[in-house]
């Protein structure tokens, strides 16, 4: 049978002020009004300590992925420092040399019968292994970075793989020398230097593969330096927002310091990245 409820809170009226305003309903109230904050309490208690939680492991995969790129740098200035200076700047001097002398004996400054002689460098560099993959999977998969820091991790893993390739090509035409050993000068200068034969071809596949280890040795300790300071100032700003809400306890930023290996001048110049750099800049602003 159906109340109808206006006329039942009528008669009821008082029956229910007293209930509402009883002892009992107010121990009722108050155990289940306790219960809600306390649940409502753990569950904040809960998120905080999910939050900190997840924001320590984020600064720790970003100290993580610090210490990778700034491993591929310290490979690429070693291979640099190393070999891939003194044999460029040694190769550069010696075709510079012998631009002079082919200048001085076409003026007759000296004998047209004088051969150059030239000490080639077919010394084989072994490919290094990069921990790109590794790299990759730190800063894709375990950090909360967009933009440059992304572009910067795939433009690097791409220029490592590239110099590997070269490295390998500037080792297969060393073997090819070898295997054609020995090679007359007429014939070995040109080849070395990329210059034209007598028949007037022009061989540059060694001096192509030289240059191009050269420059992509620069664009990785470039852009891996660079990703370096970018994460760090990612990580710089975690651990700030870490203080801010949970004050001390998060770990100290990695900070790498490339001043020596500017010193030893092997440094490439920033400025050779200006355009890549502005680039990057226009498209964030887009």
């Amino acid at each position: 049978m159906a109340i109808e409820l206006v006329p039942f809170l009528k008669m009821h009226y008082q029956d229910l002020k007293d209930f509402f305003n009883s002892v009992f309903f107010t121990a009722i109230a108050g155990s289940l009004a306790g219960a809600f904050a306390g649940a409502y309490a753990a569950q904040r208690i809960a998120e905080k300590g999910k939050s900190r939680d997840e924001l320590l492991k984020e600064i720790r995969n970003t100290n993580a992925a610090i210490m990778v790129a700034f491993g591929i740098c310290n490979t690429l200035l070693a291979l640099k420092k190393q070999h891939i200076k003194k044999l460029k700047e040694n190769y550069d001097a010696q075709k510079a040399d012998l631009l002079a002398f082919h200048e001085k004996r076409r003026s007759g400054q000296i004998d047209k019968d004088s051969v150059f002689n030239i000490q080639v460098d077919f010394q084989h560099l072994s490919q290094s292994q990069f921990p790109s993959d590794i790299l990759q999977n730190q800063v894709f998969e375990k950090m909360s970075v967009g933009g440059r820091p992304l572009s910067l991790v795939t433009t690097l893993s791409q220029t490592v793989h590239s110099l590997n390739l070269f490295l390998e090509k500037r080792n297969q035409l060393i073997d090819t020398y070898k295997a054609s050993a020995p090679i007359p000068t007429e014939i070995l200068v040109p080849l070395y230097f990329g210059l034209p034969s007598k028949g007037g071809h022009v061989n540059e596949e060694y001096p192509n593969a030289l240059t191009a280890i050269y420059d992509l040795t620069d664009d990785g300790i470039f852009f891996s330096q660079l990703l370096c300071k970018d994460l760090t100032g990612h990580g710089e700003n975690l651990a700030s927002k870490f203080k801010e809400l949970f004050g001390d306890g998060a770990p100290t930023i990695n900070r790498p310091d490339f001043a020596k290996a500017d010193c030893l001048g092997l440094m490439p110049k920033a400025e050779n990245y200006d355009d890549w750099v502005s680039s990057f800049v226009k498209k964030e602003a887009a």
